[in-house]
């Protein structure tokens, strides 16, 4: 209880409700548009999964399997195995580069450093999930927000409606619902 304590003093939430009552819970945060992280337990995870992955949410947000070569790029350049699973490649308005599971993952690493982002993955009973996420995603090529449908001012994008990135997959970072 003293864990909790502390974590409540910290300006957090913990809650205790059965499965049934947490999907809900997820499902109001998403179509709510709230953004929220969840920690859940795993099974509560591909429950949440199951029920947002579906096939038409799939096609409509372009999330594909995670290349091979992707992978064994994110192990070798980034020191990180098993750390994504499927995710959208969204190509950059700007330049071109296509950002997709490398550099998300190499924006996580940047944004959260990479003891949060080990940690995370190092979870054994515990699965996050977050919820309409609020990071926008930024090319590291040129440093822009990936967006569509923004005006390129010379090597500027000005505008535009950030683009989502869609995410997940792992047992411990079971990835993102967003309002699409």
């Amino acid at each position: 209880m003293a864990d909790i304590d502390d974590f409540i003093g910290s300006g957090s939430c913990v809650l205790s409700a059965s499965d049934e009552a947490v999907l809900e819970i997820i499902k109001k945060a998403v179509e709510g548009g709230i953004s929220a992280s969840f920690y859940v337990s795993r099974g509560m995870a591909e429950a949440i999964t199951s029920w947002y992955w579906t096939p038409e949410r799939i096609r409509e947000t372009g999330v594909e399997e995670v290349s091979t070569d992707e992978l064994r790029r994110i192990e070798k350049e980034l020191g990180l195995k098993d750390v994504i699973h499927f995710a959208n490649r969204t190509p950059c308005e700007n330049c071109g580069h296509v950002y997709g599971a490398f550099e998300f993952i190499e924006q996580g690493l940047r944004e959260h450093g990479r003891e949060m982002v080990e940690a995370t993955l190092e979870m054994k009973e515990t699965a996050l999930i977050r919820v309409n996420p609020s990071e926008v995603s930024v090319c590291p090529k040129c440093n822009e927000k990936i967006t569509e449908g923004a005006l390129k001012l010379g090597e500027r994008i000005i505008g535009g409606t950030p683009v989502g990135h869609h995410y997940g997959g792992t047992s411990a970072y079971a990835g993102c619902c967003r309002l699409t």
